[in-house]
């Protein structure tokens, strides 16, 4: 009789150490999936934010202003007001503030530094003639008003090309501002269009007033 008490008190040890190791299985699984579904976000967040540092790779601050934007691993010229970040023959980005100009929405900082930006520029690939805006939009970044455009930049004297043009123009502390890339190999490389958008895309994502 005894051995049967014992033999019924360690089935039933047994039954209740299986239960409750299958309801920890089933625990950890819900956990697991948890986790895996914020390590997903994390993977996107990571994905975008590399992919962004591969595009930019440093910070340009407007003299005297509190304003700073991430500038892409191209050649830095600094042209007066404007400051150039080239790959030769190739493609562009600069980063203008029009100093001595007023503008009252970001339209208007469009056109004063769009003219301050082209005086600047006048010495380089037989200057610039005019830009043809084929698409527009006013549109928030980080909390700040910035018109938004796309189109084409002519360029040269004797021999006339369009380049591809993105841009974002806005106001802050003060003053009209404008970032412009631009292809300027006349064969306008659809890949080379790509990365010119991406790479302005980018930047403007970088505005702010502080460090």
């Amino acid at each position: 009789m005894k051995n049967k008490i014992l033999l019924s008190l360690v089935c039933g040890v047994l039954i209740v150490g299986i239960t409750t190791g299958c309801g920890n299985s089933k625990s950890n699984d819900e956990v697991d999936t948890n986790n895996l579904t914020e390590n997903k976000e994390q993977v996107k967040d990571d994905i975008n934010n590399n992919a962004n540092s591969t595009l930019l790779s440093g910070t340009y601050k407007v003299p005297l202003k509190n304003i700073y934007v991430d500038v892409p691993n191209y050649q830095e010229i600094e042209q007066a007001f404007t400051e150039l970040f080239i790959v030769h023959d190739s493609k562009y980005v600069a980063f203008t503030s029009a100093k001595m100009s007023n503008a009252n929405n970001t339209k208007e900082a469009h056109k004063v530094a769009f003219k301050d930006f082209t005086i600047n520029m006048q010495n380089y690939e037989g200057g610039i003639n005019s830009i043809n805006i084929t698409k527009s939009e006013e549109i928030k970044v980080n909390g700040i008003d910035v018109y938004s455009f796309e189109g084409t930049i002519n360029y040269g004297t004797d021999t006339k090309f369009d380049g591809y043009a993105k841009g974002y123009s806005f106001i802050l502390d003060g003053v009209p501002c404008e970032i412009i890339g631009s292809v300027i190999d006349k064969k306008q490389d659809p890949s080379t269009i790509k990365e010119i958008s991406s790479v302005v895309d980018a930047m403007i994502k970088t505005l702010r007033t502080e460090e």
